[in-house]
This record gives structure tokens, C-alpha cells and sequence, in this order.
């Protein structure tokens, strides 16, 4: 199904050739449609769908604009922006992880289903996942000051094992350590190793 916003983001985006964000898009859209204001009467609900519409309309415009027009859309979550005169971004050399997460996000958007089947609860379950996401990167740095360790070994599985080793050691009351110490170092490791799980 062609989403009714596609020519009003169209006609956004180009009075903003420096990009534009998503809230900023929302905005215009919702004194162009007051139907965007209409979709659900739960709050979340309706930010579900105003997003899921807006991405929809993005990810349908993506594909042809680069297959009509050999124009790129880029699409990310601070700044969505026409780039004239380069690469699309599925056809570059250097496909990596961020490319696998771009076409699931587009394969997910692009699916209606997506939009019917979501209700209340859902997006309750989403919003909990995510706010539960964001405390256990709290945690996991919290972890990483215990171990004495910078934030760029969070996701280094043996440079976070070498150190919990190295100071357990110490710290082991069977070695004279100090209990306590050696309790706060296994919690940490723990949280840690929990993330690789």
C-alpha cells in the first residue's frame, strides 16, 4: 500500500536540504493531517502509529527514490536528510552491521501487519524493554568502574574476564582480601558476563 504521507515528506525534506529529525517531520506532518493527532486515543499508541506511519512512508520513499531517481534518502535516528550525488547505501562495499540493522528495520517498517497488530500492550512491552535496556547499560558501567575497566572494554568478554581475574585474586579471602571487595567484584563480573549470554 502507498502511504498517503510520501508526497508531503517529499515536499518537507526539500525546504530541508540540511536534514531534518523525525520529531521536527512530525511536526510539519501534523499541520499538513489532522489525522495524525486521531489514530489511537492512548498516548503511546498514538506515537506508535504516527512514528510507524512516518517510517513507512520514509522506507517506501527510500527504495524509490534511489530506483527512480538514483537519489539517496538517508534515514537515521537523529536526522533523516536527501543526499544528492552519492552511493546508495545498501550497494556499498563495505557492508557491515549497521547494514543488516537498516534492512531489518526496513523489512519491519514496510510491513503493515506490523502496524494492525500492535496495540496498548505492545507498546507498553516496548517501552518497558526499552527503559529496562537503558538501565542495564547503566549497570554494566557501574560494573565496569568495579573492575577498574574504561567503557570501551564493555563489550570485551576476555580483557573483562583477564580483569575480574587479576583482581579477585587480590581481593579473595582466602588470600587475606577483603571479602566485601572480593563479593563486589563478583557482582560486577556477573552483570558483565551477563550481557554475552
Amino acid at each position: 500500500m502507498r502511504n498517503p504521507l510520501i508526497p508531503d515528506i517529499l515536499a518537507i525534506l526539500k525546504e530541508h536540504s540540511q536534514g531534518i529529525s523525525e520529531f521536527d517531520l512530525l511536526k510539519a506532518l501534523k499541520a499538513r493531517h489532522a489525522m495524525l493527532s486521531q489514530l489511537a486515543e492512548d498516548s503511546n499508541l498514538l506515537l506508535f502509529r504516527q512514528h510507524f506511519l512516518i517510517m513507512n512512508a520514509l522506507y517506501q520513499l527510500q527504495t524509490s527514490l534511489w530506483q527512480e531517481e538514483q537519489l539517496a534518502l538517508e534515514i537515521s535516528g537523529t536526522r533523516i536528510s536527501l543526499v544528492y550525488g552519492k552511493q546508495h547505501p545498501s550497494s556499498s562495499s563495505n557492508t557491515n552491521v549497521s547494514d543488516s540493522a537498516d534492512a531489518k528495520l526496513a523489512a519491519y517498517y514496510s510491513d503493515w501487519d506490523e502496524y494492525v497488530k500492535t496495540d496498548k500492550e505492545d507498546v507498553e512491552q516496548l517501552l518497558q524493554s526499552f527503559y529496562q535496556g537503558i538501565a542495564s547499560v547503566d549497570e554494566r558501567k557501574d560494573a565496569l568502574k568495579v573492575l577498574a575497566l574504561h567503557s570501551d572494554f564493555m563489550n570485551d568478554k576476555e580483557a573483562i574476564k583477564r580483569q575480574y581475574r587479576k583482581l579477585a585474586r587480590d581481593a579473595h579471602p582466602d588470600h587475606g582480601g577483603d571479602p566485601e571487595r572480593f563479593i563486589s567484584l563478583r557482582q560486577a563480573y556477573e552483570c558483565l558476563m551477563h550481557s554475552f549470554v
